[in-house]
C-alpha cells in the first residue's frame, strides 16, 4: 500500500467509524478457532515460546529416572 492509500484509509476511518466500530475490530473474535473468545483472551491464552526449551520435559525424565533409581535400589535390598 502506497503511504497515499493509507492516509485515505486513516480519513475514512475517521469520518465513518464510531467507539462500537472500533471495538469490535479489537475485540470481536477474528476467527473460528477462538471459539467465541475475543481477541485479547486469545492473545492472552496462548502457547508461548520458551526460549530456554523443553524446560518442562527435562525436569520430568530428570524426576521420573530418579523415581525408578530408587525403585531399583530398594527392590535389590
Amino acid at each position: 500500500m502506497a503511504a497515499a492509500d493509507i492516509d485515505r484509509l486513516v480519513s475514512f476511518e475517521e469520518a465513518h467509524y464510531d467507539q462500537y466500530d472500533y471495538y469490535n475490530l479489537k475485540e470481536y473474535p477474528c476467527h473460528a478457532g477462538g471459539k467465541g473468545r475475543s481477541k485479547k483472551e486469545i492473545e492472552l491464552n496462548t502457547n508461548r515460546h520458551i526460549p530456554a526449551g523443553h524446560e518442562r520435559k527435562i525436569a520430568e525424565k530428570l524426576q521420573n529416572s530418579e523415581i525408578k533409581r530408587k525403585r531399583t535400589k530398594s527392590a535389590t535390598s
